[in-house]
């Protein structure tokens, strides 16, 4: 389930109606469940999900795709946060902000991973050296 909002103050819009009403250039965000709208700080977008603007082609134009990447820290402590924009045809475009917060976090679940790697590589080692021995030890009886 989603839900539209107007990005600039979280209005929802709920009916064809209201959808018809609202004026060229409006920002749509869409939230997934989970998500509720919050005002964005200038420069980076603070809610999580996609949003969809709403807008005329431009009539000299021919873009057909064009992705934009936007890097941004909202805490010093965090690794930092990606911005991915997308517009097709000078229309319609949409963006998903990708979140990491804390480094701290992201080193233990990476040493984490790579222990339980280590692990799973040992008992594969220890399985196939046994099975060898055995085998060794067949062929010479």
């Amino acid at each position: 389930p989603i839900s539209l909002v107007l990005d600039e103050d979280g209005t929802a819009v709920e009916t064809e109606a209201f959808f018809q009403t609202l004026e060229e250039g409006t920002v749509l965000m869409v939230l997934g469940k989970g998500q509720t709208w919050a005002p964005s700080k200038v420069g980076a977008p603070e809610t999580p999900g996609y949003q969809l603007s709403l807008s005329r082609k431009p009539p000299r134009r021919i873009d057909v795709a064009c992705v934009t990447f936007a890097l941004y820290k909202t805490n010093p402590r965090d690794l930092g946060c990606l911005n991915v924009k997308a517009t097709l045809y000078g229309t319609y475009s949409m963006s998903y902000d990708l979140r990491c917060y804390g480094a701290k976090r992201l080193v233990k679940e990476a040493l984490r991973w790579t222990l339980f790697t280590m692990q799973a590589t040992g008992h594969v080692l220890l399985g196939t050296s046994c099975y060898m021995q055995q085998l060794l030890d067949a062929t010479e009886d």
